[in-house]
């Protein structure tokens, strides 16, 4: 696959290697993950969210969602037409 040209693309590209976090795309500058996510499934890439629980070092539990494509060729196919 050819190297991402945009924010839309750097977030499939990044997904279609496994899930990620918000937190994973704000470590490569993109800080609004959620709109491109929305971005994308408006183009047909079927994203899925897990929400995983997790007690910070202060003892309070929280929750933070884990993003993953469910069908990855379809979702390749939309990557090398929109980039």
């Amino acid at each position: 696959m050819k190297a991402p040209k945009n924010q839309v693309t750097e977030v499939l590209y990044m997904l279609l290697n496994g899930k990620k976090t918000t937190s994973d795309f704000k470590e490569i500058g993109i800080l609004n993950s959620n709109a491109r996510i929305a971005n994308l499934r408006e183009m047909g890439v079927n994203i899925i969210c897990d929400d995983i629980k997790h007690t910070n070092k202060f003892g309070r539990s929280n929750t933070y969602g884990l993003f993953s494509i469910l069908n990855k060729r379809e979702a390749r196919k939309i990557y090398t037409e929109i980039n």
